[in-house]
């Protein structure tokens, strides 16, 4: 019997906390982070949706947890919002325990789908079923191994033998000392106490309440199926002699007893489910209940409200309802006389009717000063046509038989269009054309502020006819009006002087009768319409308002406006087109005049096209003069100021005009200069002439690509610096810019030219004597040592390239800058007719040095002063000149410069001090 006391109150205590959770949980906070597996939570279970206590088995995600419920042992995945704190006193171990089959274990290598068919059949024997349980021992982590039966079915040999469990021998030990657990304290602070050790019969009456759930793991859905199996100590005397009784207590004397007692637990707590059920249920509808109530006390509350703000409003009106009776005379007759010094206003603003007047007056400017097309325009338009046609068939005529008669018959309409030309000018001179047009104007922005923009109407036929109409009808109403607010004030005037002399003592007049026509209340009411019917049709009048009319105004007046603004409209095109035409024929009377009884000289007129070319070629080369001199200014700031400039703003194009030493320009373009070309001096390249300030310039174009033209800027840079050190006396051709092509992949170079200079052409045509040769080779040594002084082998000096200014100053040419010495040094172009100056080492495969120069040099002194001789070579390759008759100093030099081996040749600073250069 107190075994069964002690069943009942512990499935009160969980009903009292299954009762404390449904109270406190709906209201408690949300789990903050990761749940801990030391706390105990409040957990919310998805098949009854009730709450239980529950502990962290692991984290499935960031938001879902692994859950096992202590008090019944079954396990499932929550997501956090269905996990909440608990309170101190919630936290206590669980009821549940833990129970195995004894004697059988689960096959090592079991899928998961036998295991989970294992589990199903095994709660097919053991739910909704009376069980025995023979507690046989305990496992080092607290499980009860036990011998299960219902009716006469062995559970475990059932499990067996459907092959999902094994079994294994076990020695039986029967240690009730390991059978123990502590006290649990329930939410009411009061403790349980069972007997420890508690007999086999005691144990099998525990596992049936919760064999349907704990081993298994089965959920539960609203019902407690197991109750914690933990014996729990007793704090009482004898307490080694109890322990010493229940050991010799057999199963046979309690079984029969105590499953009475099971059975009748087992009604208990299903009775007290239901009532707990009821219970849930009652307060859910309990809470709703509220939650109802809460809304409609503040629908109640808002309605309140809403009937006290009336009740205020009304209230108020009817306060100022009573103010008003109390001073209802004063303030009608208040508002009467502001609405008669508004209406005296507006009377004295408008001294006349204003109805539609404006509209009115554009009527009478638009038809009484409208100008019409001059009879002079007309004729003039005729010949103009005949003209215009007289000058298509000369320009499309291709015979000259024809082109005389064409001429004579436009000569003739030309001076006929000069004539009409002239009558049309004199008669617009005598017509206001300008006032005209400024009137419109004025007009034009004078309706579009009153009336808006304008419609075109195709159905606008005498609306000025009927605009008069409804105008003149509008200011009969406008009459009428004013005189009934006359009549109604003078009434009102006379009553009030009666009223006068009945309140003077000393009148004898009497109050008016009651049988009066019409009493104060009328007159005033009759004065007060009528004043307000006058100041709402002068309101209209003076804001020239057409939005409070009638739809039928409304049209008259927009028809009359619509009419106003076409007609503006059309005469001011026509004004523009006088205007114009007028302009025109002054400027054919200008152009015209001179051509009236002359023709035009050819000459004179391809004089002017190349004047005109010449300025423009003009201006735009000064255009590029400005550029290069603020390129200059910048090439000047980087290099003494600021290094940084053309790493900070590469689009000004810095770093390359200091790169070629200021020869690139990006201003430069080959159709600037009008060139010419120069076939007869290269047939392999782009080579033109034009004519810069008077002064003969040559381009020379190279075609390039993004490395050639690269390496070209580079030594034509070395070539302009080597310049630069003497310019003028540095026996040089000077480069003057350098710029590429936008239109295709070539570079030129720009450079001075002079036509009929070169060594070659001076041979053929009047050959140097003796004195000019050494004055020429003199500058030309010097260009040589100016080029060698900065280590550029020329690599191309032949007589083409060679130059004899006024046959006295020698200069070396420019060389191609896409090439390098030794391209630049071959057979085909260094030869003086026949003698062949490219050096015997270069000619051997090796490099072209500044020997090869000094070699090309002599070899070109020679043939210079034997221009007619053929030279025999030796069998090195050199010259034979043993056998001419020659100066002992040209013998001397010419022998150094020619040498086989390049060491023993002279160097052009050598050559300049000799002898032969020095005898003039």
């Amino acid at each position: 019997m107190a075994l069964k006391v002690k069943n009942i109150e512990l499935i009160q205590d969980l009903l009292k906390v299954s009762t404390a959770l449904t109270e406190i949980c709906p209201f408690a906070a949300k789990v903050f982070g990761d749940p801990v597996p030391e706390k105990i939570y409040g957990g919310l279970y998805s098949e009854d949706q009730c709450w239980y206590r529950c502990k962290l088995i692991k984290m499935m995600t960031n938001e879902k947890c692994l859950m096992t419920y202590v008090d019944y042992g079954n396990s499932e995945t929550l997501k956090k919002p269905c996990i909440v704190e608990l309170p101190e006193d919630l936290q206590r171990p669980g009821l549940a325990s833990k129970f195995r089959l004894w004697g059988l274990q689960v096959p090592p290598k079991q899928d998961v789908t036998p295991f989970d068919q294992g589990r199903r059949f095994l709660a097919s024997l053991i739910n909704d079923k009376i069980i025995r349980i023979n507690h046989r021992d305990t496992a080092h982590d607290g499980t009860f191994l036990v011998e299960a039966e219902s009716d006469a079915l062995n559970i475990g040999q059932e499990v067996a033998d459907k092959g999902f469990a094994e079994k294994y021998n076990v020695v039986p030990i029967y240690n009730l000392e390991r059978v123990k657990s502590t006290a649990a304290t329930l939410i009411n602070g009061s403790k349980a106490e069972v007997v420890q050790g508690l007999s086999n019969g005691s144990q099998k009456v525990k596992n049936i309440l919760d064999s349907k759930n704990d081993y298994l793991g089965i959920k539960t859905k609203g019902r407690m199926k197991s109750i914690q199996h933990r014996s729990r100590d007793i704090k009482m005397d004898g307490k080694n002699a109890l322990v010493h009784a229940l050991e010799k207590k057999s199963l046979t004397h309690c079984c029969s007893g105590q499953m009475q007692d099971m059975i009748k637990i087992q009604h208990d707590q299903r009775l007290l489910e239901d009532q707990n059920e009821n219970l849930r249920t009652k307060n859910v509808t309990y809470l709703q209940n509220c939650q109802l109530l809460e809304r409609q006390l503040k629908q109640q509350q808002l309605e309140l409200k809403k009937m006290e703000e009336e009740l205020k409003q009304h209230q108020k009106a009817e306060l100022k309802f009573t103010d008003d009776l109390k001073h209802a005379v004063e303030t009608k007759l208040g508002c009467l006389a502001e609405k008669i010094e508004k209406l005296k206003q507006f009377r004295s603003e408008l001294n006349e009717n204003r109805f539609g007047d404006d509209l009115s007056d554009a009527m009478k400017v638009i038809t009484e000063g409208s100008l019409q097309t001059p009879q002079s325009m007309k004729s003039l338009e005729n010949i103009w046509n005949e003209y215009d046609l007289a000058q298509e068939a000369l320009r499309k005529c291709k015979s000259l038989e024809d082109v005389h008669a064409l001429i004579d018959k436009r000569n003739e309409l030309r001076n006929a269009l000069y004539a009409a030309a002239d009558e049309f000018t004199s008669e617009i001179d005598t017509l206001s054309i300008r006032d005209r047009v400024n009137v419109l104007k004025s007009l034009t922005c004078s309706m579009n502020a009153a009336y808006g923009p304008h419609e075109i109407e195709h159905n606008s036929y005498q609306m000025f006819d009927r605009f008069i109409e409804w105008r003149n009808s509008k200011l009969q109403e406008f009459n009428d009006v004013k005189h009934r607010t006359a009549i109604s004030l003078q009434v009102l005037a006379k009553w009030f002087d009666k009223t006068v002399k009945i309140f003077d003592l000393n009148s004898r007049a009497s109050s008016p009768s009651i049988g009066d026509s019409k009493s104060v209340d009328e007159m005033l009411d009759e004065a007060e319409r009528d004043v307000c019917r006058e100041l709402d049709i002068s309101t209209t009048v003076g804001n020239h308002t057409i939005m409070q009319k009638c739809e039928l105004d409304k049209k008259i007046i927009h028809g009359a406006f619509n009419e106003v603004m076409q007609k503006i409209n059309q005469e001011h095109s026509l004004l523009l087109i006088i205007e114009n035409r007028y302009a025109d024929s002054v400027q054919f009377k200008k152009q015209a005049g001179q051509w009236l009884n002359t023709y035009p000289s050819v000459g004179n007129l391809l004089s002017i096209k190349r004047s005109v070319k010449n300025l423009k070629a003009q201006l735009r080369w000064k255009l590029v003069e400005k550029n290069n001199i603020e390129d200059e200014r910048l090439d000047n700031i980087v290099q003494r100021w600021f290094p940084e400039l053309p790493l900070l703003h590469p689009e000004a194009a810095i770093k390359s005009y200091m790169q070629s030493a200021g020869l690139l320009t990006e201003s430069l373009e080959r159709d600037l200069f009008d060139p010419e070309p120069m076939r007869e001096l290269s047939s392999k390249r782009s080579l033109v002439c034009s004519e810069v300030k008077s002064k003969r310039i040559l381009l020379k174009g190279y075609s390039v690509d993004f490395a050639t033209e690269a390496n070209m800027i580079e030594r034509a840079a070395a070539y302009h610096r080597a310049w630069s050190v003497l310019k003028e006396n540095s026996g040089l051709l000077p480069i003057l810019y350098l710029f590429a092509c936008k239109s295709e992949p070539v570079a030129y170079v720009m450079l001075p030219f002079y036509p009929g200079c070169s060594l070659k052409t001076v041979q053929d045509t009047n050959p140097l004597n003796s004195a000019e040769v050494i004055k020429v080779m003199r500058g030309v040594a010097t260009g040589l040592q100016t080029l060698h002084s900065s280590n550029i082998v020329h690599g191309a000096l032949h007589p083409h390239n060679v130059f004899a200014v006024n046959r006295e100053r020698g200069i070396v040419g420019d060389f191609d800058f896409t090439k390098s010495a030794d391209q630049r040094n071959i057979v085909g172009w260094m030869v003086a007719d026949k003698v062949n100056l490219v050096a015997p080492e270069v000619r051997s495969g090796q490099s072209a040095t500044l020997a090869s120069d000094v070699f090309a040099f002599g070899h070109l002194l020679l043939w210079l002063n034997f221009p007619k001789n053929d030279f025999a070579a030796k069998p090195d390759g050199t010259v034979d000149f043993s056998e001419l008759s020659m100066d002992p100093k040209l013998w001397s030099l010419v022998s150094r410069l020619t040498c086989f081996s390049p060491v023993d040749r002279l160097e052009v600073a050598q050559l300049i001090k000799d002898g032969y250069f020095l005898a003039i």
